[in-house]
């Protein structure tokens, strides 16, 4: 087996890991793309679960790609145990299955790998972060993985915030940890907890201490320390059929450097009475409604975008914001004022699909959506308990267990 592996040895060597980058991607790939099995994109999966890792490279030189995966602790930042501890096989391989796309404007190769493989097995829960290097050495993409097992049981709820000026804008989350084959002795001091919203990792709520003890039973019934900003639904596009209009698409046209698809303006919904609209929390589903195989044969479009001002001063740097870019705040995705329509606008080059998308803004280094989409508590949401325990004289934190709940359930 050693004789047929092929991996950079220079890794070995020159790799040092930028872990405050885990939102990382080059500008040149697109569709970053986890799954389990035939599920939705989530970065948080089952011990026993197979993920599905894709992307494609725009420049489709049809490059020599390797993967890395490092273990952290339950903050992300890098634990202290050996890669054995972890890892069956290879933290770093070569990424051998790759496919071209075929019969599209845009240009593109497919590469894709799965976990477990031949060469690679997680042996242990916890948080870790993915790397995708190229041939060179530098990192083109990083995105964080959350490894469960069922140890525990977590039953959560959501409930309106009970403050009154909060009442009409924000959700609560409160869970208890049952655990009746698991031994706890110290949860204050062996337990850390992390809700998100949307499993969207700029809203999140953490470092959070038990409250009330039961036998076999640990409760978090907090109002404040677990409230969220309810937040609006996601605004969304059809592109799946690339030559036509669609719900929320003004004009398709075709130029000399592809598809362009043109979206009606949205608008500042702060102000707005809430509407319910469905959608699915800010995620994306690649498709295209002619296509055989829907990874090679979904060509790309170039989407505009534009937020009308609707005479609203506003100074702040505005982006398009959803799981298409993984959450991230990129200067490719921030929207530039048009002196000429009194918008801000950008174009965004993205596969054909179904996508969310909201507009989202920085407060003191925060990201948030509620000074331009509004907030409200009818939003629906989906939010993630996720408990890491690390007992007494054990090196790491494991991820005991994880649950999800819907707002509106």
């Amino acid at each position: 087996m050693v004789g047929k592996t092929r991996f950079f040895s220079f890794l070995f060597l020159l790799f040092s890991m930028e872990f405050s980058a885990q939102n990382f991607t080059a500008d040149f790939i697109k569709s970053v793309q986890i799954k389990t099995g035939n599920s939705e994109n989530s970065s948080i999966v089952n011990l026993t679960d197979r993920i599905l890792f894709s992307f494609d490279d725009l420049e489709a030189d049809q490059k020599t790609y390797a993967y890395e995966i490092k273990h952290c602790d339950y903050d992300w930042t890098p634990s202290n145990i050996n890669e054995s501890e972890y890892i069956e096989g290879y933290a770093r391989f070569e990424i051998q299955d790759f496919k071209t796309s075929f019969n599209t404007l845009q240009n593109f190769t497919h590469h894709y790998f799965q976990i477990p493989n031949e060469n690679t097995r997680i042996k242990t829960s916890g948080n870790y972060l993915l790397t995708i290097f190229n041939q060179e050495g530098e990192i083109c993409i990083q995105r964080r993985l959350v490894i469960y097992e069922h140890l525990v049981a977590i039953r959560a709820k959501n409930t309106r915030d009970r403050s009154p000026k909060n009442l009409s804008k924000k959700q609560v989350v409160q869970f208890s940890i049952v655990h009746p084959n698991l031994v706890i002795n110290h949860p204050a001091k062996e337990l850390k907890i992390y809700i998100l919203q949307n499993e969207d990792w700029n809203f999140t709520r953490k470092n959070l201490r038990p409250q009330f003890y039961k036998k076999n039973e640990i409760s978090y019934q907090y109002n404040d320390e677990t409230s969220f900003f309810g937040r609006n639904e996601f605004l969304h596009f059809d592109s799946k059929n690339i030559t036509a209009t669609n719900v929320n698409i003004a004009q398709v046209s075709l130029r000399k450097n592809g598809y362009h698809t043109h979206l009606y303006p949205a608008i500042f919904r702060a102000a707005l009475p809430y509407t319910y609209a469905p959608d699915i929390n800010g995620n994306f589903h690649i498709q295209n409604i002619h296509a055989y195989d829907q990874e090679t044969e979904s060509d790309y479009t170039w989407v505009h975008f534009a937020l009308d001002t609707q005479s609203v001063e506003f100074s702040d740097k505005i982006y398009v914001y959803g799981g298409f870019n993984n959450y991230a705040l990129h200067e490719e995705n921030a929207l530039k004022f048009n002196k000429n329509t009194q918008q801000f606008e950008t174009a965004i080059q993205l596969k054909q699909g179904f996508y969310n998308y909201t507009f989202a803004t920085k407060e003191k280094d925060q990201v948030t959506t509620r000074f331009i989409e509004g907030s409200f508590f009818e939003t629906e949401n989906t939010y993630t308990v996720i408990a890491y325990y690390h007992p007494f004289a054990t090196r790491t934190y494991r991820v005991i267990g994880m649950a999800k709940i819907n707002s509106n359930l």
